[in-house]
């Protein structure tokens, strides 16, 4: 059965002593975002992010932060998160969703009411894998790349190993 990243991160609070924040959420307590979710200064949300992060309050020993290695600008493009971003987050490990590009853009569809070009969806991920692998590399970290096609409970086996 697949599944989409929310519905993957709630499994993960649901079994774990996990806080799900999503990038979005952390910049959106400075930047109004637009509703076609393009970001017009991809490296300047990308501070505020990190900001935000290293404010955030939890009780759970573990934060899971939703975001991507890529995102579109305003004229849908597809630009790399500055690696800077992630030294400043520092995470332990990498944890990336991929799925087929039809789906993804069956789902977005779905949460934004408008269509996604798949073959964008396909740059757009081959670049996510690239960047994350990119990360892991750069920042001597463990990565997992889980397939969204894959049953639920052996993925969050997969997430274990690094909470």
């Amino acid at each position: 059965m697949a599944f989409g990243k929310t519905h993957f991160c709630n499994n993960i609070v649901s079994c774990f002593d996990v806080a799900h924040v999503t990038a979005s959420e952390l910049i959106g307590r400075h930047v109004k975002h637009q509703i076609d979710k393009t970001v017009s200064d991809i490296e300047r949300n990308q501070l505020i992010l990190a900001e935000e992060l290293a404010r955030y309050q939890t009780s759970c020993r573990t934060i899971l932060l939703d975001g991507h290695f890529c995102l579109l600008d305003a004229a849908s493009n597809v630009q790399d998160v500055p690696m800077e971003t992630f030294k400043a987050i520092s995470p332990c490990a990498i944890i990336l969703l991929i799925d087929n590009p039809e789906k993804i853009s069956e789902r977005l569809s779905d949460r934004d009411s408008r269509m996604h070009s798949i073959e964008l969806i396909s740059e757009l991920q081959s670049r996510e894998i690239l960047r994350a692998n990119l990360t892991s590399q750069s920042l001597q970290i463990p990565i997992s790349i889980i397939e969204m096609t894959e049953v639920v409970e052996e993925s969050i086996k997969k997430v274990a190993l690094y909470l």
